[in-house]
């Protein structure tokens, strides 16, 4: 039975060092920062410039800045802009205002990559632009950049 000591003790620090060395099981999203996928298609660190209608890019936020940014949630403030479609979109002016953006729900895409999977936006000072919500959401996942 003593002779089995030294084994045991050999085998225990030999499975230690393979979980330490392999380190977390593929797929595991702890110790990941979510990204958000700010261009319509790749996810970027808490990106600067942020287009939330990925169609014709009417409505989105430039010079953000991010108060918080964790696995669960991040919070930031920047310049929201949108299109005011006028005459039609292709001719229309940008106007800008405050706003705030709120992304939570992280989720763990086919290719490994964490993202928020929810934006919420508010105009702070209130829309540039008059009958426009002065709030909004838009799911912004993997499915978005196709990942």
């Amino acid at each position: 039975m003593k002779a089995l000591g030294p084994i045991v003790a050999g085998v225990l620090v030999a499975l230690c060092a393979s979980v330490a060395v392999a380190g977390p099981v593929a797929g595991e999203s702890a110790g990941k920062r979510p990204l958000l996928i700010a261009n319509c298609f790749k996810p970027k660190f808490k990106p600067k410039d942020v287009i939330i209608a990925c169609g014709d890019a009417s409505l989105g936020a430039r010079a953000m800045t991010w108060s918080t940014w964790t696995r669960k949630k991040a919070d930031g403030t920047g310049t929201g802009q949108i299109n005011d479609c006028n005459p039609d979109c292709a001719h229309g002016t940008t106007k800008s205002a405050p706003m705030e953006l709120q992304l939570s729900k992280p989720q763990l895409c086919s290719n490994g990559k964490l993202v928020f999977a929810k934006l919420r936006y508010i105009w702070t000072s209130g829309p540039p632009i008059a009958d426009t919500v002065a709030s909004g959401t838009v799911p912004i996942g993997c499915k978005l950049a196709a990942l």
